[in-house]
């Protein structure tokens, strides 16, 4: 904390928007099909708990031009539709589109961003998709950038926001929490984008053979150097800073999930226990090795949850499961942390893996949580 803080008292800020006060929270559009109270739909939104909704995902095609990727979903079931109408309910919030996601890949982000045609064919087709589903923005989300790619991210950013501009269109990244700077022109993306989501989290999975936190906000005495300056909130967003972005620009990333571990012997459950690999998927996300902050409220009630001090996040253990996760606690120390280091504010990835229907006590516990923190005084 203290050489983040000696950092942003060194720092000159260049822009004008209020300093912690943006809620950005990701809405995977999928969680609208998962089985029963999974299920999380575009009316579950809490319009007054967000700022920002970046609806998750939109794809590109070979031409540049924005693609539906779940027309059932999206269109004829009215997600779009119904994530713009909780402007109603909220004026201020902002809808925008989240663009890509892990799953989208480099290689058609690489090839429309090279080429000043497709650069073009971009911007005018989301700018057809904010008029025609009364969206306000689009967030890119290309993972990941590569060092030949450096030089025509910033200029496809710049070629959008130049067409964004008149409409007052917003434009968002998210980016890597690992540095990346041979990818990422960190000086001009800052000046040229309303926000920078960095991913802080993920940073430590099943992959490890031994347990270790998802996204922890400091580093662990476990750690090696290396990780230690690299495998953390703060590590990352200090890193950010120092390459050049505005504080007020970036936004500090929380999970409302864990990366699940499954343990070598039950009786080895502190951090940096061995594990044989991903725990089984969740029954609701069906992913191997992560579970919702949901499944853990609906499943895992009975679980031991222990809390990490130095860290700043709990893990929880179940028989052989081991999930390092954030709950209210952590969540609310992240959003204090953007408020005293003066960030944008804090993303959501996702809202959907949220307690909706208050099994652990409280409805959507992370997300008011978050918003309890940042709007205290």
């Amino acid at each position: 904390m203290l050489l983040l803080t000696l950092i942003l008292s060194a720092t000159t800020l260049q822009f004008t928007s209020a300093a912690s006060d943006k809620i950005i929270c990701y809405y995977a559009s999928w969680g609208a099909n998962r089985p029963g109270n999974g299920k999380f739909t575009p009316e579950d939104i809490d319009a007054n708990l967000c700022t920002h909704v970046n609806y998750a995902f939109l794809g590109l095609n070979d031409d540049g031009s924005l693609l539906i990727l779940d027309n059932a979903t999206d269109i004829t079931n009215g997600g779009l539709q119904k994530v713009a109408a909780l402007k109603k309910t909220n004026p201020a919030l902002k809808a925008l589109f989240s663009l890509g996601g892990y799953a989208a890949g480099t290689a058609t982000f690489t090839a429309v961003a090279a080429d000043a045609t497709k650069r073009a064919t971009m911007a005018k087709s989301a700018l057809e998709f904010f008029e025609t589903y009364n969206f306000d923005g689009l967030d890119v989300d290309w993972e990941y950038p590569l060092e030949g790619d450096r030089a025509n991210f910033i200029t496809l950013l710049s070629d959008l926001k130049e067409a964004f501009r008149p409409g007052g269109y917003l434009l968002t990244v998210a980016v890597a929490a690992i540095p990346t700077d041979a990818a990422y022109d960190v000086p001009a993306m800052s000046n040229v984008l309303d926000v920078i989501n960095v991913m802080t989290y993920d940073f430590h999975g099943s992959w490890a053979g031994v347990t270790a936190q998802n996204s922890p906000l400091y580093a662990s005495p476990l750690d090696g150097e290396w990780q230690r300056d690299n495998l953390n909130a703060n590590s990352s967003i200090t890193h950010w800073i120092l390459s050049g972005a505005d504080p007020q620009k970036l936004a500090i990333g929380i999970a409302f999930y864990g990366h699940a571990f499954t343990l070598v012997d039950a009786s080895q459950h502190d951090l940096g226990s061995p594990s044989s690999g991903p725990a089984p998927p969740g029954d609701f996300t069906e992913n191997m090795g992560t579970l919702g902050y949901n499944e853990l409220c609906e499943f895992h009630k009975n679980g031991i949850i222990e809390w990490d001090d130095t860290q700043k996040v709990p893990y929880l253990y179940d028989d052989t499961l081991w999930v390092g996760f954030d709950n209210p606690k952590s969540v609310a120390l992240k959003a204090q942390y953007a408020k005293d280091n003066n960030l944008a504010g804090v993303m959501i990835w996702s809202i959907e893996t949220d307690d909706l229907h208050a099994t652990c006590g409280t409805k959507n516990a992370l997300l008011h949580a978050v918003n309890d923190a940042m709007k205290a005084n």
